[in-house]
């Protein structure tokens, strides 16, 4: 059994000692000037707005009372009133997973959806973008490797009404593709 370690300075992933690429890593490689026009004041306070809600999502399934201002609230309670439309039961939060040793990542919830065992990605973005759901779930998916039914987007934007978006994953073969060009540009040997 592989060893995983997070190294939160530096966003370091460490499979038995040895740092691999991380799923964030092998969307920038995908998707290069994603956010090249955002100011990177704007990218930190929208990922901390990101965190806080993710944070309050888990506090709360870990049975204890999220820490949150009264706008954040607001967008929490769309996550409340989702998860009892959709009857999510969430199975596991926050789980570091990865792929042999080409790349590692955090994923946010294992969670039934109705009926189905699900691969959930919370979202705060004003905008979803499919593509890149769709390589980060099927990239998280192909890491868990355990039965995965559905992946979805739970959506939860600022100013808008929260939802549940099933995504596509990318295939196994597609991800294969990418890693290698990944592994070639960045002159990564497996």
């Amino acid at each position: 059994m592989e060893k995983v370690e997070f190294i939160e300075q530096g966003h370091i992933y460490l499979v038995d000692g040895v740092i691999t690429p991380s799923v964030s890593e092998i969307l920038r490689f995908i998707f290069p000037n994603k956010y090249k026009d955002v100011p990177a004041r704007v990218l930190e306070e929208k990922a901390q707005w990101g965190t806080h809600i993710h944070e309050a999502i888990e506090a709360y399934e870990d049975c204890q009372e999220p820490r949150l201002t009264d706008m954040e609230r607001v967008t929490f309670n769309q996550y409340l009133r989702i998860k009892e439309e959709y009857q999510i039961i969430p199975l596991c939060m926050e789980m570091i997973v990865h792929y042999k040793d080409l790349y590692a990542g955090r994923l946010d919830m294992i969670a039934y959806v109705e009926v189905y065992n699900s691969l959930i990605d919370v979202k705060t973005t004003c905008k979803l973008d499919y593509e890149s759901l769709a390589w980060q779930l099927g990239m998280y998916k192909l890491a868990y490797g355990k039965g995965i039914e559905k992946c979805y987007c739970l959506w939860l934007p600022k100013k808008a009404l929260g939802q549940l978006v099933e995504i596509e994953p990318k295939t196994e073969e597609e991800i294969l593709e990418v890693l290698e060009r990944y592994g070639e540009a960045t002159k990564v040997t497996w």
